[in-house]
Formats: structure tokens, sequence, C-alpha cells
């Protein structure tokens, strides 16, 4: 009996009902200027509210107009914002290109990135960390740190080798931006060329989500595509230069 009630077919009066719904939905539908010439009717119509309240029909149009008038102007806002940002980073790679093609040494290609990249807005902090390497001539302001130690501190940048966003450590922060504690999260971006790394770019930010697991890091691992290039360019020619010094010796 269970059964052949949970398999029983609707009724005809029900059938029709479901019907009838559908025909009217579809005839509105079609004929959106409906209730221009039906006003009493449109009056007496009533729709049930969220307080208890009912309201008229068209009440009811225009809190559904509203609120999707709400909803595109956030889209639209959203779209405004993102590109906005869109021509900071634009802004922000042009610069600091043509900087990095004038630099005329590796003390000056790091200092460069660390000035441009400082000028963008969502930009709180900025190091860059250079690996050690043979014959590495750098004014003692730049931060250099051997392989073994950058492995130990920082294994899933090295080993991966693409940007890494989110929160560390006190400890960590404190490594990455001496004196500054104001820092919540960060962006740590590989220094690359030929598949090598470089150097470290740590990108620090006062709020705490700003750099997190979830941010398209497309823009921050152009960057260091983009500096390792310049780097290593210098670093052959300085080794170049070197060579016929250590001759004559």
């Amino acid at each position: 009996m269970n059964k052949r009630a949970s398999t029983a077919k609707p009724t005809a009066e029900e059938a029709k009902s479901t019907l009838a719904a559908e025909d009217v939905v579809a005839y509105l539908r079609e004929n959106p200027d409906f209730f221009l010439e039906q006003e009493d009717l449109l009056a007496e119509l009533l729709l049930p509210h969220e307080s208890g309240k009912a309201i008229s029909l068209l009440e009811r149009q225009v809190t559904i107009l509203r609120e999707r008038g709400i909803e595109a102007r956030q889209k639209l806002n959203n779209l405004l914002e993102n590109a906005r940002n869109n021509d900071q980073l634009f802004d922000t790679t042009r610069n600091l290109v043509l900087a990095l093609l004038r630099a005329r040494d590796v003390t000056e290609i790091v200092e460069v990135a660390v000035d441009q990249l400082s000028n963008h807005a969502n930009i709180d902090a900025c190091e860059v960390i250079l690996l050690e390497q043979p014959e590495l001539n750098v004014a003692p302001s730049i931060r250099v740190e051997p392989l073994s130690m950058m492995k130990q501190e920082y294994a899933d940048v090295i080993r991966l080798k693409r940007t890494h966003c989110g929160s560390l450590t006190a400890e960590q922060i404190g490594a990455l931006f001496p004196g500054n504690h104001k820092i919540k999260s960060t962006a740590l971006c590989p220094v690359i060329n030929n598949s090598e790394v470089l150097a470290l770019l740590a990108l620090g930010n006062q709020e705490e989500n700003y750099f997190n697991i979830h941010l398209d890091t497309l823009f921050l691992d152009f960057i260091g595509h983009v500096v390792g290039a310049v780097l290593e360019r210098q670093l052959l020619t300085d080794s170049t230069d070197a060579a016929p010094l250590a001759q004559d010796a």
C-alpha cells in the first residue's frame, strides 16, 4: 500500500492546478504589460512579507528592482576597483622594468626593485635578499644569505619556485623586515632566471589577509622573472669583467 501511495499519479485537479500556474507564468512572461490594463486587479494582489505584513505586487516589484539595482552597483564597483588595481599594477611594472634597464650594477638593481615596489599603494614593506654566489660584489647595505639558510627558512618558495602568499610567524616577519612590527601578511617571490633562484623578493602588508593563499600571483611571478633576467645579465657582465683581472694577477 505504501508503494502504491508513493507512486500514485497526481489527481486531475492537482494536474490542472499545476498546469494553470505554468500557463499563467508563461502568459505573463510573454505579456509583461498585462497589468497596465488591469489596475483594479493589480491593486487587489497581495504578497506575504518577511515581517508578516502583506504588501502589494507593486511594492514587491519595487523592492526586487531596488535589490537588483544595489547588486548591479556592487558588481560595477568591483569591476571599477579591479580596473584601478590593474592600472596601478601596470604602472608599477612599467616603471620597474624601465628603471631596471638603466641599473648599472647588482647593488643598483636591488635598490631599484625595492624603491619601485615600495611605491605601490598596497606594499607597506619590501626587501630583496640575494643568494650567495662566487665573486658577488655588492654594497654592504644589500642583504646576502647562503642558499642553505634560505632553503631551511623558506623551503617551499625555493623548492617550488613560485610565489607564496600568507601569514608568517613573528620571528620570520622580523627576519624579513627588521624593525617593522606592523606587517601582518607577506608575499615571498623567488627571483628566477633559467630555473635558478637568484634571490628572494619579500613584500609585506599591514592587513592580516591582504596577501593570502587565494591571491592571484601572476603579477608577482612576472616581477620575479623580470628582476631575475636583469640580475643574471649583470652577474654575467661582472664575471666577464673580472676574468681579465684574475689572469693579469
